[in-house]
């Protein structure tokens, strides 16, 4: 949306209607009520709840009473079948449902939940609030535009503007034009006979609206078109009065009483245990098991720091939390800090806020200088959610926070890695405590200030609140991270890992911005040399952004073979262009057309604007908590998706470069996920062949294609790599050919050849599976756990898709176990033994650093050292090292 406040209003009806056929089998408890409208419901406004994560949230529903519309026309909605019994049955039920997820319900006698929504949807663009609708139904698209779209949750889509003129073929403000003509046989809108969707679609194109396509029908060739346009003209306009929705409806605006919040979790207990929804029950935060109380302290005065620095200093350990102006750390104030020394003991010590009439605080120096030495005591254990924020703003205070005692949220992501991490889910799902959000204390969108301007007495509860919920955390996650098995890679790698993560996060990498703007300028020559081929190629005007009209062109004018229609039109996806361009040159241009578009746009254009005024580099985010197979991510920017094979990801590259007098090195593990293979199948081929340090794509080539190694090609290595890399993966014969272009039956001959081959890998990857179905998760070297609960599913899609999770993890995860256990050794010796090079950047199994020339070659031979020592294989792990003047060069 725009950055404002998100109303999230959702169409009640609609949805519960679409809960109840989406659900086919019985659902009922022991008393024979039918229950599969309320658990679907539920099913939905979690996936909102959890995906879209609104700040405000209203449910429309209908009134039993008649409407406006039926005074206008008698017959309006007379053809409605009638509600099914065993759904009117769960409508108390899903009101209930509602109410404990504490979402306020408007119902307006006499008037529509359309109505509702549109109303709302136009008092909040009046007042500076962004609309998401959430309904299925076609006639929502009508109000679609600025501030204002639609998320469609049977097709897991959002529409806005672009999508709306796809489906109707005329822009959200016409819609109910269209919808006058063509009519509408579930309302029994009548229309004008004849006249469908397509029809109605061009002559509003063709007239403007519907009044002047009434005033040209004597002169539109077709007769019996012409005719009932005519004959049915009050009729038509008629229609569009029904189809339109109001935005007049007597909506009370209260945005403040649609604040969304955590649930009334008692409630939905009561409700899940009485409707027997065993599995809701179980996702459930605990009831707290014992009520704490708060005893949370502003300090301002000269006796309160003086109290403060004493219970700091006979404190066992100090969970920490800040506060900030900025969520990246390295353009960050720090505004005030937050310490918990025990349950419900907690200080808020605020440093810098501005706010007109803010009380007199401690001095920043002052307050640091004596705090300094209590936060690098390496004798008390610091404790922190998300940690490695808070350790960064304070560096920049001069503070190294030391030692890390646990952060408690990747805790809780070794504990379960497939859910959300932040310290309010956590807190509600361990604790049972339901906590203040930022929202609440910040405000949002247009209205947000920042944290310098928050009252103290609101800051001081809400900060001191963060630092006593992770000092509560620590003591329940510690001892259930030792009966797990996890405590040795929590000690041992992750939380080493925290300071090696904050050392290359305030390191940066340094861009070259001349060449970015130079890179910005041909890439907008070559996007608009495209677009003019393209255009060309199609020999008319379209819009290329717009998959449907791609898809006409495509499939209706040149008639290319393949195409998969879906509700919205021809299916033009990567995967469906790149088939066709050995057909015909548009669709490869297309492709080209938008991988350039994406990079320019998340790349080229963007990277300038993230470098940090204070330091000339961009900081990347390392993120620990996010994939569930244990490999970091990065954000602000994502490092990990630069194409690494193509020109143009090569040119991005070229962007990040090293300083006068320094080199960038990089250091990459070779083919780790193949040796790791080899390692826990026990491969004999494969073992051998690592232990030689032979070519293993050129062996497996060599077996496929049975020649000799020597006469192994290019095509032949390149086919062999994706054949064993495919069996990681989980790849099937269908994927295979595509993308190696070849029959299905070649590639299922590759793959059952592979097998034969290598029955040990076979057996390997059946073992897996039948352990990730016993247990219900797999792991990786250094036992890290990844659960899957979709490996004994039903429906085939959820369950093959977990199969192949279960084969992949225990190499994805292991080489990210590798890389970490490297990172943190190099780390350290970078420290401990006085090196100017610097650790700056990871991508999958790579390091990048960046280093003075007279000491690149000894950082090469000590990475390689530690990278290729991180482990005891059964084979032995190679790292190849590269160096030179940016990152592309080095790579």
């Amino acid at each position: 949306m725009s950055g404002k406040p998100v109303i999230c209003v959702i169409d009640g009806a609609g949805y519960y209607f679409r809960a109840f056929f989406a659900i086919r089998q019985r659902l009922s408890n022991k008393k024979g009520l039918p229950t599969n409208a309320v658990y679907g419901f539920a099913l939905m406004l979690k996936k909102i709840a959890r995906e879209m994560d609104p700040q405000y949230m209203v449910i429309a529903m209908d009134s039993r009473e008649k409407t406006f519309r039926h005074d206008m026309y008698g017959e309006y909605k007379a053809h409605r079948p009638q509600m099914p019994e065993e759904l009117a049955e769960q409508l108390p039920y899903i009101d209930q449902l509602i109410n404990a997820f504490r979402i306020p319900i408007v119902r307006l006698p006499g008037w529509e939940a359309d109505d509702i929504i549109g109303t709302v949807a136009f008092q909040g663009a009046q007042k500076g609030f962004d609309t998401m609708i959430v309904s299925s139904d076609k006639d929502m698209l009508q109000l679609i535009g600025p501030g204002v779209k639609v998320y469609d949750p049977m097709k897991d889509k959002t529409l806005g503007e672009a999508e709306a003129q796809e489906r109707f073929g005329a822009p959200p403000d016409k819609i109910t034009d269209v919808l006058g003509l063509m009519g509408d046989s579930s309302d029994n809108i009548p229309g004008v006979p004849g006249v469908g969707e397509k029809t109605a679609s061009l002559l509003i194109r063709e007239y403007g609206d519907i009044e002047g396509v009434l005033a040209a029908a004597g002169r539109i060739d077709k007769k019996k078109l012409s005719e009932n346009l005519i004959q049915f003209a009050e009729q038509a306009r008629l229609s569009k009065r029904l189809a339109t929705i109001s935005t007049e409806a007597p909506v009370e605006f209260d945005p403040e009483s649609w604040r969304f919040g955590e649930p009334d979790v008692s409630a939905l207990r009561s409700l899940y245990a009485e409707m027997e929804f065993d599995s809701l029950l179980k996702e459930l935060a605990p009831a707290p098991a014992k009520t704490v109380e708060r005893r949370y302290k502003l300090v301002l005065t000269g006796d309160e720091y003086e109290s403060l620095i004493s219970a700091l200093s006979a404190a066992r350990l100090l969970a920490v939390d800040t506060e900030t102006t900025s969520q990246s750390p390295t353009a960050a104030t720090l505004v005030g800090i937050s310490f918990a020394v025990g349950e419900g003991d907690a200080y808020y010590l605020p440093l810098r806020h501005s706010y007109a009439g803010a009380p007199a605080q401690i001095p920043v120096e002052k307050a640091l200088a004596r705090l300094k030495p209590l936060l690098e005591d390496t004798a008390k254990p610091k404790v922190g959610h998300n940690i490695k924020y808070d350790m960064i703003v304070l560096a920049g205070e001069g503070i190294n926070v030391s030692p890390i005692g646990m952060d408690t949220m990747v805790a809780d992501y070794l504990l379960d890695p497939t859910t959300g991490h932040s310290l309010s889910k956590v807190a509600m799902s361990r604790l049972g405590e339901k906590m203040v959000e930022y929202s609440e204390v910040c405000s949002s969108g247009a209205r947000q200030i920042t944290f310098d301007m928050v009252p103290v007495d609101v800051a001081a509860n809400y900060s001191a609140e963060d630092a006593d919920m992770t000092l509560r955390l620590y003591d329940l996650l510690r001892p259930q991270l030792e009966q797990g098995g996890f405590i040795k890679l929590m000690d041992e790698v992750e939380t080493p890992l925290i300071e090696t993560l904050v050392a290359m996060e305030m390191n940066g990498m340094l861009v070259d911005r001349e060449l970015l703007g130079e890179l910005s300028i041909q890439m907008g020559d070559d996007i608009r040399y495209l677009e003019e081929t393209i255009l060309k190629a199609a020999g008319e005007e379209f819009n290329i952004n717009s998959p449907k009209q791609l898809g006409e062109i495509l499939f209706g004018k040149l008639k290319l073979p393949g195409g998969r229609k879906t509700k919205t039109g021809f299916s033009t996806s990567q995967d469906q262009l790149e088939e066709l361009s050995a057909l015909h040159p548009l669709p490869q241009l297309v492709v080209e057309y938008r991988q350039l578009m994406k990079l320019k746009g998340t790349y080229v254009d963007a990277l300038p604007r993230m470098i940090n005024p204070r330091t000339g580099r961009i900081h990347t985010s390392f993120n620990q908590t996010v994939a569930a197979t244990g490999r970091l991510s990065s954000s602000d920017p994502n490092l990990q998706n630069i194409p690494v094979r193509t020109e143009l990801g090569r040119k991005i590259r070229q962007a990040f470069i090293a300083p006068p007098g320094h080199v960038v090195v990089s250091a990459d593990y070779s083919q780790i996920e193949l040796r790791l293979l080899a390692h826990f199948s026990g491969e004999p081929v494969y073992l051998e062949a690592f232990s030689r340090g032979e070519d293993i794509h050129a062996k497996t080539a060599a077996e496929i294609f049975n020649v000799s190694p020597a006469f192994v090609t290019s095509d032949m290595r390149r086919i062999a790599k994706t054949v064993n890399f495919g069996v990681i993966y989980g790849q099937t014969a269908f994927g295979l050919a595509r993308e190696l272009k070849i029959p299905r039956a070649e590639a299922q001959r590759y793959i059952d050849g592979y097998f034969k081959r290598h029955p040990a890998i076979r057996k390997y990857i059946e073992t897996v599976i039948a352990e990730a179905r016993r247990a219900g998760w797999v792991s990786t070297i250094l036992s890290r756990r990844r659960p899957l609960p979709d490996i004994t599913a039903k429906n085939q899609i959820a369950r093959q898709m977990a199969e192949r999770n279960a084969v992949n993890t225990p190499m994805q995860g292991s080489a990210a176990d590798l890389i970490k256990i490297a990172m943190v050794s190099i780390h350290r010796r970078l420290a401990r033994e006085s090196w100017r090079a610097k650790m700056i950047l990871q991508v999958h199994d790579e390091l990048v650093f960046e280093a003075p020339e007279e000491e690149a070659g000894k950082l090469a031979a000590m990475v390689r050292e530690e990278m290729e020592g991180a482990y005891k294989l059964n084979v032995p792990l190679v790292v190849e090292v590269k160096s030179g003047k940016n990152w592309d060069e080095a790579h």
